[in-house]
């Protein structure tokens, strides 16, 4: 938990999911470098902001008149939702999911650089769309963070942008929405999968091709599952894990479940493309956390990163919500890089681990 002192004032911050003795805070100098561009050259009081990451964006600028937010992640806003409880704040204001249209266009926008290039680029497609022309842009993030090619991504979708200042190890990027689209974006993507293609909307894993974690995981799917057995693809990203597993046993109910908005709508395309009569569940939230019902079979392919945080705390959380979510006799199966050594976690949560199939990269185990 950290004070973060901004234009307008003071905000008390603290990062969630919450960890124990957590070494990051909930803001930084991209941050700041924001809304300290907000507070000079604000054209009006109403502003958007996108990819806010945990509330700071938001939060501060609710002093400088009214916010509507945006972005795919569920994670950071709930972040946004604890910190504005932490600080005893009101509503901050509307928030919009991708493809949600602006209700009006603000006087302003802030926002900081995704880490995916696809979605980066499918955002400034947005933006040009939904902007009234000459609204100023205002884009940052921390130098070792940026891409290449955000200038010339920006002159595309916008029609202009240009670099500023690096201020504090932080860059400034600006532009004005041009009030059409200039460009479209080849979003979202196809990739093959093993029954047929599958989409992969912007900034979602594996946008070019199958993750080949995701290839061998589909080696090691139960061979036999009784009627109605209920099921979790915890982590879906496209959803072919659950997808392939519904359609060897189509009586099953298939729950899946993303963090990020974009992924679990490219579940609901492929499921809503291959299996249309199937009865299955999409959950937008942290993994299993808030999710009520339990599970006789969870399949987890885990990230081993959250936005530019790479380690294995994400692992760590879905295999404990995986031990709370399972029924009596259920079983997690779960892919990792070998390197990465789940098996020791997984040990410590688990009465009975065993591997079900490895090569020289990833390793499948069985937990129960």
């Amino acid at each position: 938990m950290t004070t973060f002192e901004h234009p307008w004032g003071r905000l008390t911050l603290q990062r969630w999911p919450r960890r124990r003795n957590d070494p990051l805070q909930a803001w930084d100098n991209a941050d700041l470098y924001l809304l300290n561009t907000l507070k000079a050259r604000a054209l009006g009081p109403s502003t958007l902001v996108v990819n806010d990451q945990q509330g700071a964006l938001a939060l501060a600028s609710l002093q400088q008149g009214p916010v509507v937010s945006t972005g795919d992640s569920f994670l950071a806003r709930r972040a946004r939702c604890h910190n504005r409880d932490l600080n005893g704040l009101p509503e901050e204001g509307r928030h919009l999911w991708p493809f949600d249209p602006l209700p009006e266009s603000p006087d302003q926008v802030i926002m900081r650089v995704p880490k995916s290039l696809a979605l980066l680029e499918w955002q400034l497609q947005w933006l040009s769309e939904q902007l009234a022309k000459d609204t100023p842009v205002w884009l940052s993030g921390m130098d070792k963070h940026l891409p290449r090619q955000l200038v010339p991504l920006m002159q595309l979708y916008l029609g202009n942008g240009r670099a500023e200042l690096g201020w504090k190890k932080a860059r400034l990027f600006s532009a004005v929405a041009p009030g059409e689209r200039l460009a479209e974006a080849p979003y979202p993507t196809a990739v093959e999968g093993p029954m047929g293609p599958l989409t992969v909307h912007a900034g979602v894993f594996a946008q070019q091709q199958q993750d080949i974690g995701a290839r061998f995981f589909l080696e090691h799917l139960p061979g036999t599952l009784s009627a109605g057995t209920k099921v979790a693809d915890l982590g879906c990203g496209n959803g072919v894990i659950g997808l392939s597993l519904l359609q060897a046993h189509p009586s099953s109910h298939l729950v899946f479940c993303d963090e990020s908005w974009l992924a679990l709508q490219s579940a609901r395309d492929n499921v809503a493309r291959y299996c249309p009569e199937s009865t299955c569940d999409f959950h937008l939230g942290d993994g299993l956390a808030e999710y009520d019902e339990r599970f006789d079979l969870i399949l987890l392919n885990p990230p081993f990163h959250e936005g530019h945080v790479v380690g294995d705390h994400v692992a760590r959380r879905l295999f404990r919500q995986s031990k709370q979510a399972l029924n009596t006799g259920g079983e997690l199966r779960v892919i990792g890089n070998r390197h990465l050594g789940y098996h020791k976690l997984l040990g410590k949560l688990f009465g009975k681990v065993e591997v079900l199939g490895s090569n020289q990269k990833f390793v499948v185990w069985r937990c129960s």
